[in-house]
């Protein structure tokens, strides 16, 4: 995240906050696991607030590349993988189903790629002014195709999903992604995270909304 170690550590506390508010609110499987994206967003800014203390403190050194992996992880693996995952479960119109599948496969796809940087590259992280800037050694062809393909399933997903107010989330990912590309590239992955962040509260507001038709699905139901 932005800023300083405790900048990232006070953001993972009112995450959790409201990722825990979301979880209990939550009434459908489908809807507590879409409730674990403000956890996982927390996890992820506490991970990046102890690599901003080792990163400005050399007697932690041995601790900046397992932090590191840790906070690409999320970025890399679980993001892909989870969110189009998320809008599988809460979707009930097939046509959508099956494109959101599709985004799925390119989800793991993605994240295949990114196990292989992982393994076989070098990952470094370092302060960047006010930031962290994750960097490696490979450079693919057409490293900006799967720059946007890598959006599908983290943002586009989003937009598909027919759960109600969904694309509004979708809506404060490609934006806060595009202000992040534009104006902090080379910290794109910290950066972003940190609007990430901030669009959890719309997860608990997606979370409330849909509880409410849920209740009364069952109030009609009764």
């Amino acid at each position: 995240m932005c800023f300083s170690a405790e900048a990232s550590f006070g953001a993972s506390a009112v995450i959790s906050m409201v990722g825990l508010v979301a979880y209990r609110k939550s009434v459908t499987m489908p809807q507590k696991v879409f409730a674990l994206i403000p956890l996982f967003f927390a996890l992820q800014q506490f991970l990046e607030g102890f690599l901003w203390v080792v990163l400005r403190n050399g007697a932690y050194v041995s601790w900046k590349y397992p932090l590191t992996i840790g906070f690409l992880i999320f970025a890399w693996l679980i993001w892909p993988l989870f969110i189009p995952l998320s809008m599988y479960l809460q979707e009930k119109n097939k046509i959508r189903k099956r494109i959101l599948l599709v985004f799925q496969g390119i989800g793991i796809f993605m994240a295949g790629g990114f196990i292989y940087v992982m393994l076989f590259h070098n990952v470094e992280a370092s302060i960047a002014k006010y930031h962290i800037n994750y960097a490696y050694d490979f450079n693919p062809p057409f490293g900006w195709f799967f720059g946007l393909l890598y959006l599908l399933p983290t943002v586009v997903s989003m937009m598909v999903s027919s759960v109600k107010r969904m694309w509004i989330l979708g809506i404060i990912n490609i934006s806060s992604y595009m202000f992040s590309r534009i104006f902090f590239f080379g910290q794109v992955i910290s950066v972003w995270c940190f609007f990430g962040a901030i669009a959890s509260i719309t997860v608990l507001y997606i979370i409330v909304e849909s509880r409410k038709t849920v209740e009364a699905q069952d109030r009609i139901m009764t």
